[in-house]
């Protein structure tokens, strides 16, 4: 019987920060409204940004690659007391629902590695 090679978990690289760029967004009442984010994972980037709407706040990201995309990529988003998965689409897109301030982090499954993002301010 064969077995699945284990998961590694590595912390994703952060390379670009849009909130220490020229003109970068006024922070309202100590939060930014929105952000924008490049991360390097593995042979991958993460394109990730702070959103909000009506309806709240929500990560949107893009996994870019080279390589096609398996169907088994996923995003996980952690706080305490709570975690919330989506699957990224055939062009590498997500988008999540944040369900509140503080202790927030992603988890992005890549077939036999798991990167994570620590520390997401909202």
């Amino acid at each position: 019987m064969l077995s699945s090679p284990p998961v590694t978990r590595k912390d994703g690289i952060l390379i670009m920060d849009s909130r220490h760029a020229i003109g970068a967004p006024q922070q309202h009442q100590g939060l930014l409204t929105v952000w924008n984010r490049l991360y390097k994972m593995g042979s991958l980037y993460l394109d990730l940004s702070l959103k909000r709407n009506e309806s709240g706040a929500f990560l949107v990201g893009q996994v870019i690659s080279a390589a096609q995309k398996p169907a088994a990529w996923r995003v996980t988003l952690h706080a305490p007391g709570y975690s919330r998965s989506s699957p990224i689409n055939e062009y590498g897109n997500f988008r999540i629902q944040i369900p509140g301030k503080g202790g927030l982090e992603l988890e992005l499954t890549l077939e036999n590695e798991t990167f994570w993002v620590p520390g997401l301010d909202v």
